[in-house]
C-alpha cells in the first residue's frame, strides 16, 4: 500500500455541494508520518474500530472480500476509525493499509477502504499493483456510489456496494 487513490469527504457533511475530493495522492509512508496514526489493531478482513457495524454486518462483509480474495488474489479490507485525530485521511489510510501489509509485497496488490464517520471522510487506499485496475476517477466514482448510503446511516450497505463496485472493476469474475 504505496499510494493513495483517493480521499473525499463522506456527502454526509452539512455543506453544500456534496462530495470533494483530494486531488493529490498524499505520501503517508514514512514512520514520522505515521506517528501519529492510530494503532487500530487489525481483527479480519473488516476491522470497525469506529463501531458503526453490527456483528452480522461484518460477518457479511468479511465473507464477500474472502470471495473477492479466492477470485483474483487480491486482498481488500474495511477499516472504520470514529475520527482522524486530525491526521490526513490519506496518511491515515496509507499508514493502516501498509502497517497491516494488505496486498501480496511482490504485487504491492491490497485495497483499503477507510471510513470515519465523525470526520465524515472516506478513503479508497491502493498499493501500487492495483493502479491500472483501479485508477482515482474509478475510486471517486466508487466513493459516490457509496455516499448516498452514508447520508442515511446505512454504512454497512455503502460498504457493499463499494466491494462491489471495485470487485466489478478490479476484474472479479462473475
Amino acid at each position: 500500500m504505496r499510494r493513495a487513490a483517493l480521499a473525499a469527504p463522506l456527502a454526509i457533511m452539512a455543506v453544500a455541494g456534496g462530495c470533494k475530493a483530494d486531488a493529490e495522492p498524499v505520501g503517508g509512508n514514512t514512520p514520522e508520518a505515521c506517528a501519529g496514526v492510530a494503532e487500530i489493531a487489525l481483527t479480519g478482513r473488516v476491522t470497525d474500530a469506529a463501531n458503526i457495524l453490527s456483528a452480522e454486518q461484518e460477518t457479511r462483509l468479511s465473507a464477500r472480500l474472502a470471495r473477492y480474495e479466492k477470485h483474483t488474489t487480491h486482498q481488500m479490507a474495511i477499516a472504520t476509525a470514529p475520527d482522524l485525530k486530525g491526521i490526513d485521511v490519506g496518511v491515515f489510510g496509507d499508514c493502516l493499509g501498509n502497517r497491516w501489509g494488505l496486498g501480496h509485497r511482490d504485487r504491492d496488490d491490497g485495497i483499503l477502504i477507510l471510513v470515519a464517520p465523525n470526520d465524515r471522510r472516506v478513503r479508497i487506499s491502493t498499493g501500487t499493483g492495483m493502479e491500472d485496475m483501479l485508477t482515482d476517477e474509478e475510486a471517486r466514482t466508487v466513493i459516490d456510489q457509496m455516499t448516498p448510503y452514508f447520508r442515511s446511516l446505512d454504512y454497512a450497505g455503502g460498504l457493499s456496494v463499494g466491494v462491489e463496485a471495485i470487485a466489478v472493476q478490479t476484474g472479479e469474475p462473475r
